[in-house]
């Protein structure tokens, strides 16, 4: 049978979960409080070979890849967290990256900035994906031809997201030894396969384990509502964070209540991010892939009560 989707958009476009009262909390040190990284050291021709932890936890860390045919290109790749992100805001962070390359390019005063395309590129798909639909984040990157110290250069920026995480690419190579086509090509196929292979685990308020609850008899839906499907059927769901509510036939029998819980656990982990418990997060590094862990703390009492920021500024980081 064909399940229809009803999403409550209004809540779908926010960084962090909705709640019904008070302020929202911090997406770092509450929402993820702990991040394993699993990422590969070699993704094509482009090998590992440096990584820099930024003092701001928000910042992340690079991860510079080296060309293995040609020791003078790299790349830098950028791991940082985004939240729950949906394509008409990633859209914009993403035009935001490219305004400021843009801009910091035409601040050198060393000759013409020559914008290229901007395109959506295709990666391996995520969970969730085809329930989305237009709202699944799209990869996307960006390439343009600028002067710096007397060179030209062909200069790319390269993003997507992934569990909560945003994976930016900046590649910069001397315009007379590639085309700026080549240049974009090989920046979206570090990023696809660095997607494809890198393994990333959140913990924290993130993580929410449904509980299945009967449908009030006449009152209206809850609304903190995520989703709903199969309006008017059997088997309809209203989906919360922490709730699922299923109709009071359906509760009385157990097998068809787990299943549905199950499912509707899955377009939750899908709409607020998928997380997992901390017990979870301790798993084997396979060989080829590095490791780096994050962990996000509120300030203790008696701080001034600021948090890291979703997006802080990255001047100076590409």
């Amino acid at each position: 049978m064909m399940k229809r989707y009803c999403w409550i958009f209004a809540l779908l476009v926010t960084a962090a979960p909705a709640r019904a009262e008070g302020p929202e909390p911090p997406l770092l040190g509450d929402y993820v409080t702990d991040t394993r990284a699993l990422y590969p050291l070699r993704v094509g021709d482009w090998e590992s070979v440096g990584e820099k932890r930024f003092e701001q936890p928000e910042l992340g860390v690079a991860v510079r890849y080296q060309d293995t045919r040609k020791q003078d290109r790299w790349m830098d790749l950028y791991l940082y967290p985004a939240g729950v992100m949906f394509d008409p805001v990633f859209e914009r962070a993403f035009q935001q990256g490219v305004d400021e390359i843009v801009l910091i390019a035409r601040q050198r005063n060393e000759g013409e900035v020559r914008l290229g395309e901007t395109r959506a590129f295709t990666t391996a798909p995520i969970m969730g994906e085809r329930m989305l639909g237009h709202l699944a984040v799209k990869a996307r990157s960006f390439a343009m031809d600028m002067s710096m110290r007397g060179t030209r250069y062909r200069s790319v920026l390269a993003m997507t997201v992934r569990d909560l995480y945003f994976i930016k690419i900046r590649y910069s190579v001397e315009a007379d030894t590639t085309s700026g086509e080549e240049a974009q090509r090989q920046a979206e196929m570090l990023l696809a396969g660095f997607a494809a292979d890198v393994r990333i685990l959140n913990t924290g308020a993130c993580r929410q384990v449904l509980e299945a609850r009967p449908m009030p008899a006449d009152g209206p839906r809850p609304a903190t509502l995520l989703a709903s499907t199969n309006d008017g059927q059997e088997e309809e769901m209203w989906i919360a964070d922490e709730t699922v509510y299923l109709r009071p036939s359906v509760i009385g029998r157990a097998e068809d209540a787990v299943r549905l819980r199950n499912e509707a656990q899955s377009i939750r982990d899908v709409l607020r991010g998928r997380c997992v418990s901390p017990e979870m997060m301790e798993i084997a590094v396979p060989d080829g892939m590095r490791e780096i862990r994050f962990e996000y703390r509120l300030p203790g009492e008696g701080s001034d009560g600021t948090t890291p920021r979703l997006r802080s500024p990255r001047s100076g980081l590409g």
